[in-house]
């Protein structure tokens, strides 16, 4: 577990305070005190289980080789998979050795009417674009 016995102790009288600041108005201070002291057990259970759990979920886990006796190393076999991005690697440099892209056969690119380009409008256009505007 990690922390100390202080952790526990404290979080269990927080949460006895703080049940005895909401109970204290509405119920006698018997009833008070006896829930103030389940709200101080349970708090503090409470307390040790997150403490236990974060105990083992922090604790730095021995590695294999060094768990494995002497004898028994080379028992585990760490399997590696080959690069292949050699392959892809060379590809790619073939590809753009010139500085340029190849073009791939029966390819053009797509020139779409609907788009118009901001270089050179048409004034045509722009004024069908500005009365559109308008209207809405």
């Amino acid at each position: 577990m990690t922390g100390t016995w202080r952790w526990t102790v404290g979080f269990g009288v927080f949460g006895a305070l703080l049940t005895f600041l909401f109970q204290v108005s509405s119920n006698t201070i018997g009833t008070t005190l006896l829930r103030t002291l389940y709200a101080f057990l349970a708090y503090a259970a409470l307390s040790l289980a997150v403490r236990y759990v974060l105990g083992i979920l922090l604790r730095p886990a021995a590695t294999a080789r060094a768990a494995l006796p002497e004898d028994e190393r080379g028992a585990v076999i760490d399997l590696t998979t080959p690069d292949d991005g050699g392959g892809l690697t060379d590809l790619m440099k073939d590809q753009g050795a010139d500085g340029k892209d190849r073009p791939v056969a029966g390819f053009q690119p797509l020139k779409p009417e609907k788009l118009v380009s901001l270089d050179h409008p048409k004034t045509e256009d722009v004024v069908h674009a500005v009365r559109r505007l308008t209207d809405e």
